[in-house]
């Protein structure tokens, strides 16, 4: 029992010590070694000010697809999606043309949007900064239903 008593005892107080700490650090109680940089002003106005352009492209895009019947939050998630799907890049010199061949995904439906989307950008003729070739996009794979993943079903792997 005495042993109880006095493990109680020591966690009492350590739960009174507990209390009393401070939950928060201010940073001049930090030492010097533990203390972190804060990025540049400069810096985070640059940042910042490409996360906006990027944002502002973003809502661009998602208008587009608003106009083909897509609700906004499925827009945003289906752009996502795209921005982080491999894609190739093929330039043609002859044709002064720069081709974006993106992956097709997993749903049918999304790709048929996002055709449909390649189309209205390809509408528009975009120069790639600093060349004279044309933006042209497309989806990589085959359409045809007897095709599976651009490939035939009599083809053998």
């Amino acid at each position: 029992m005495e042993e109880i008593d006095q493990l109680e005892s020591k966690l009492a107080t350590i739960k009174t010590q507990l209390r009393e700490t401070d939950r928060h650090l201010l940073w001049k109680d930090l030492p010097e070694k533990d203390r972190f940089t804060r990025a540049p002003a400069g810096r985070k106005r640059l940042l910042d000010a490409v996360r906006m352009i990027a944002y502002r492209a973003e809502t661009a895009l998602c208008s587009l697809l608003g106009e083909q019947g897509v609700e906004s939050a499925a827009a945003r998630r289906m752009l996502q999606d795209l921005f982080t799907t491999e894609a190739d890049i093929v330039p043609d010199q002859a044709k002064q043309r720069l081709t974006v061949r993106v992956h097709r995904s997993a749903r049918p439906a999304v790709d048929r949007t996002l055709e449909k989307l390649f189309e209205n950008l390809n509408e528009l003729e975009t120069t790639f900064p600093s060349t004279e070739r044309v933006m042209h996009y497309e989806l990589l794979g085959s359409t045809d239903p007897k095709q599976k993943n651009g490939v035939n079903e009599s083809s053998q792997r």
